[in-house]
């Protein structure tokens, strides 16, 4: 009989482990849940101390302190990672609005198709996600579009990549940044210029059909990373202030035989010190460190 006993047991052990991992999962669930956290990091498009808005005027800027107004404002940004109490950088895992953002990038749109500008009516100022509950002191992002999905055809893409005022051809692959603007003032002469732009994106993407994805990574990936400590997401905002970024720049002007303004390739003369302000390399010489973003 106490052989029998002990057989049934046997028999019963693998049936009361499963019911209590059952258990198990099903309690680890909610306490899963419960560990991570919304969060909200709010951006602000600004020239110096005011924001960049669509009918605004704006004087005083750049080297021969120039005044404009704004045809279109808009960024990429990926990547997106809090630091912790410890130095350590955490993920924010995105959550897709089928409108701003996927879960590996989001647009920043700060124009609402008024006054000069000639985008959407919709604006986005944020990056919306979640992280593992914490405590949270800084931010880290990249303004860019990542290599694996920065090379697709935008009439087919999903949003926010379907947005075809941000792209090149294929090869080339999305302007990270969408910045136009008229300008006025200036000296004049055989270079002057009444509108400049910044199209950051990758550059030197190899031989090809234009409208064909790279099979290796561009050469110049231009995505500039930024860590900023001192951010509390529960209060702060991360700043991208075009003011700054154009401070070394006269954009009144136009470098010969370039588009008009800084279009990230080789040779573009209006790129170098917008390049060494974004934090970015420029033909061999390196960044002297950015100088347009920071945390307020």
């Amino acid at each position: 009989m106490t052989s029998l006993n002990n057989f049934r047991r046997l028999q019963m052990r693998p049936v009361l482990m499963a019911a209590m991992t059952a258990v198990s999962l099903g309690l680890a669930a909610p306490a899963l849940a419960q560990q991570a956290q919304p969060v909200e990091i709010r951006f602000d498009a600004r020239v110096g101390a005011a924001s960049a808005r669509c009918g605004q005027a704006y004087a005083g800027v750049g080297t021969s302190k120039a005044g404009l107004r704004f045809q279109d404002i808009r960024f990429y940004v990926s990547a997106v990672r809090l630091i912790d109490a410890r130095g350590g950088e955490v993920p924010v895992t995105l959550i897709p609005d089928d409108q701003w953002q996927n879960d590996q990038v989001t647009l920043l749109d700060f124009e609402d198709r008024t006054g000069n500008c000639n985008g959407s009516a919709g604006t986005n100022m944020a990056v919306r996600g979640t992280v593992p509950k914490g405590d949270y002191r800084g931010v880290v992002f990249e303004i860019g579009v990542p290599q694996a999905i920065n090379h697709q055809d935008p009439t087919l893409a999903a949003s926010p990549l379907n947005v075809t005022g941000m792209t090149w051809p294929w090869r080339i692959g999305y302007k990270f940044t969408g910045v136009d603007m008229e300008t006025s003032g200036g000296a004049g002469g055989p270079s002057a210029a009444t509108g400049f732009s910044i199209h950051l994106g990758s550059t030197e993407c190899a031989d090809g059909p234009p409208m064909a994805a790279p099979k290796i990574a561009c050469a110049n990936a231009n995505r500039p990373t930024y860590r900023l400590s001192g951010f509390d997401p529960a209060r702060s905002v991360v700043v991208l202030d075009i003011g700054a970024l154009l401070a070394g720049t006269d954009i009144t002007v136009n470098a010969p035989k370039s588009a008009s303004g800084c279009m990230s390739f080789p040779g573009d003369g209006d790129c170098g010190a917008i390049f060494d302000r974004l934090g970015l390399a420029w033909e061999g010489k390196a960044s002297g460190g950015q100088k347009w973003v920071r945390a307020d």
